[in-house]
């Protein structure tokens, strides 16, 4: 008898050291079922990513995530070429696009639960999705909004049919009862130049829908809602010139009862660098015109509703990109970079990446100071769970550094595909392989 409470007492302890060890513990790479092959896995430091959130990344083509509640990595597709991660709201789904060519014009979008238990391709669309604009998730539920090639507007949760919600493509409200969508007005073929744009809302459930402004000889470019949903952003290219939009336009607000767009700033139109606080009520932007990267860029927080603006401080002959803001609002992390007039070959622009530096900042422009320990190159940084760390990219690896001075730490050793760095004009877009769930 005594030997069967101790040997109970034994094994009770057991359990507990493991349960209290964490990730400490846990080294586990579960595998999707139809994934058995564990060769060629990224090499990731699982304990270091503990209670920071999830990260979904993309490597040698599979999608793969670093979950630092469970403390474990797994893979979630069987296939290469898979592109643009996006979290549900709760966490608990991944969509994303997989291509069967290297041209990547055949996109399939599929839906995936993040322990990698189910997987559902989504059929009965018309047409393939191609890239992250045609997919977003309603920011209070599991359902996915898909505008496929734009060809109408439908909604779809994960493992069902989708829905054709209206023949137009547009964009739905986040509370999914309001449709935006942008329409071109009748003019002379003769004089293209001249054609007009209108912006329209309509009701979901039905209705006539209602013209709420009209670019004149312009084109209008949706660049998102209102958190609240009730008001939009666009940014208007006159004589619907590609040239002048990627020289960076006018980012304007609409509210949704109507009248004049309030101009918030000039921007290029680079999704990545606009980023909402977290209560929802200012949106962060880098400000600036050329499509360079490299010359005329700061940042400036913009009230959406009155149009004010504050423009934040900048050390002279310096660029500032890549901004975020922290989980409780009180900071912004950014890239600070020597500002140049002009780079005219490969060894200049890797010169001019490694003056990439990590800057912090309050959330009204005070007290900035550079994160040293993150040392140079710095790309694409973006706070986790806890508010004190900092992921980040930097020689194709993705890292992660304590802001209180602790040195940095490498999470994901460096890809097998590095993208071009030079990107377009300086700019790479990493939404396409990589995306942060930090609730």
């Amino acid at each position: 008898m005594k030997r069967t409470i101790k040997t109970t007492v034994v094994f009770l302890l057991i359990i507990t050291l493991l349960i209290l060890g964490g990730c400490s513990k846990s080294k586990a790479v579960p595998v999707n079922p139809i994934q058995q092959d564990n060769s060629n896995l990224p090499q990731v430091n699982v304990d270091a990513f503990r209670g920071q959130g999830r990260l979904a990344f993309v490597w040698n083509g599979l999608l793969y995530v670093l979950d630092g509640d469970k403390c474990t990595l797994t893979k979630l597709s069987d296939a290469s070429q898979v592109r643009w991660p996006k979290w549900s709201p709760d966490g608990q789904w991944l969509a994303y696009i997989r291509y069967s060519d290297n041209q990547m014009n055949d996109g399939k979008l599929l839906i995936v639960s993040t322990d990698g238990s189910k997987s559902h391709e989504v059929t009965g669309l018309p047409s393939p999705v191609n890239n992250s604009n045609g997919i977003s998730w309603l920011p209070t539920s599991d359902v996915l909004v898909v505008t496929p090639e734009g060809q109408g507007l439908y909604m779809v949760r994960p493992g069902e049919t989708p829905r054709k919600v209206n023949d137009n493509p547009g964009f739905l409200s986040p509370d999914g009862k309001t449709m935006a969508y942008v329409k071109t007005l009748p003019y002379d073929d003769k004089y293209p130049e001249k054609r007009s744009d209108a912006l329209y809302k309509v009701p979901v459930e039905g209705g006539e829908p209602v013209q709420l402004y009209i670019a004149k000889e312009a084109g209008i470019h949706f660049a998102g809602w209102w958190p609240d949903h009730k008001g939009l952003l666009f940014r208007i290219a006159p004589h619907h010139s590609a040239s002048i939009m990627s020289d960076g336009t006018g980012l304007y607000s609409l509210p949704l009862t109507g009248g004049e767009p309030r101009l918030l700033t000039t921007s290029i139109k680079h999704p990545e660098w606009l980023s909402w606080s977290p209560d929802e009520n200012e949106l962060l932007a880098v400000k600036g015109t050329g499509r360079e990267i490299w010359l005329n860029k700061s940042l400036v927080v913009c009230d959406v509703k009155t149009g004010k603006n504050i423009d934040l401080p900048q050390r002279p002959n310096t660029v500032s990109l890549d901004p975020d803001w922290s989980p409780n609002g009180k900071h912004i992390a950014y890239v600070e970079a020597v500002e140049r007039k002009d780079i005219k070959n490969t060894e200049e622009f890797t010169a001019w990446e490694q003056t990439r530096t990590l800057w912090v900042v309050d959330a009204d422009g005070k007290n900035a100071r550079q994160i040293n320990e993150a040392g140079t190159g710095i790309s694409r940084p973006l706070w986790s769970r806890d508010g004190s760390h900092i992921i980040y990219l930097k020689d194709n690896s993705i890292w992660l550094v304590n802001i209180n001075g602790e040195s940095p730490v490498k999470l994901v050793r460096p890809f097998p595909d590095a993208p071009n760095s030079q990107g377009y004009y300086g700019y790479v877009s990493m939404s396409n392989i990589l995306a942060l769930y930090r609730q």
